[in-house]
């Protein structure tokens, strides 16, 4: 072959596809073009290397698109490992994690040491794109002791913490930089002492306070399911009303319903649609966000 030069071996269908997919993505691109998405990851993605990869391309492509990504994580599976490794056995109540003194030392290195800066690192291969903060950097997630009663019983929880306040100008600082705030899910009390927060309601009650046009929650369910003739049949879209129902009826139970309350919250507090998506399967985000099918369940103010 001649040096110099390429002769061209591709595939035209394939290319025509590739380029009907842009198009159709051109829309949403122009309607979130310099909106607020908030996108909530738990800690069990982290664990899968490749799922984990997928989204945080998916994110990173947003970016560059002129959307203004914020992505809030957990790590729950994270320390409980490193809990268990240091003899310490985890401890629940109603899914909320009993946090001691030493406990909540475990949560910081977890949150911020590990799971914080993976992310951050793998977001910045992409160019200098992404902050790591947690809510206790200049305070910005101001919380207080949560309190909890179970069958008229006070449980102390330890440092588990329930949000006061959010200071979104110190996020919306970071988005105006042109940067992607990272935020691991910790509060800060009025005395200073850090508090672990249900990363579920952290993501809501950040996508309130920075007004997104967006929440995505990812999970590892495809969204919110019901039974139709005798099968499970997935719920593409579905009013808060409804949802509150199915909570009710047992239909949303177990892990589902602080995902789908935090929704319901955030819809309450202003977001403008939220959305419950599969993050193990791959790019996941961006076929809701930029495809006219969508993909997992989309939970919304209004009835349909």
């Amino acid at each position: 072959m001649e040096k110099g030069i390429k002769y061209f071996n591709g595939i035209i269908n394939s290319y025509s596809e590739k380029v009907g997919l842009l198009l159709e993505s051109l829309p949403y691109i122009k309607e979130y073009f310099n909106c607020i998405v908030v996108v909530k990851v738990g800690g069990a993605m982290m664990e899968d290397e490749v799922m984990l990869k997928s989204v945080l391309e998916d994110l990173v492509l947003m970016k560059y698109v002129g959307i203004k990504v914020v992505l809030v994580h957990g790590g729950g599976k994270q320390i409980s490992r490193l809990m268990q490794e240091r003899g310490i056995k985890p401890r629940f109540v109603d899914g909320l994690r009993v946090t001691d003194e030493k406990v909540i030392e475990i949560v910081k290195m977890v949150l911020v040491g590990e799971v914080n800066s993976k992310v951050v690192s793998f977001l910045n291969r992409h160019g200098r794109i992404a902050i790591g903060i947690s809510g206790n950097d200049a305070g910005f997630i101001n919380c207080k002791k949560k309190k909890y009663v179970k069958s008229g019983q006070n449980i102390d929880l330890g440092f588990v913490g329930e949000i006061k306040s959010i200071d979104s100008s110190f996020v919306f600082g970071i988005l105006e930089d042109g940067f992607m705030p990272v935020i691991a899910t910790l509060g800060v009390d009025d005395e200073g002492d850090v508090y672990n927060i249900n990363a579920d309601t952290c993501a809501s009650e950040i996508a309130i306070a920075l007004g997104a046009e967006k929440l995505i929650s990812l999970t590892d369910v495809d969204g919110i399911m019901r039974m139709v003739d005798g099968r499970k049949k997935l719920v593409s879209a579905i009013s808060k009303q409804m949802c509150m129902k199915m909570i009710s009826t047992g239909e949303i139970d177990k892990g589902m319903i602080p995902k789908v309350v935090a929704c319901i919250d955030a819809l309450a507090g202003g977001v403008g649609r939220t959305h419950i998506l599969n993050g193990n399967k791959e790019h996941s985000v961006l076929a809701e966000i930029f495809t006219d099918k969508g993909i997992g369940t989309m939970i919304i103010k209004e009835d349909l």
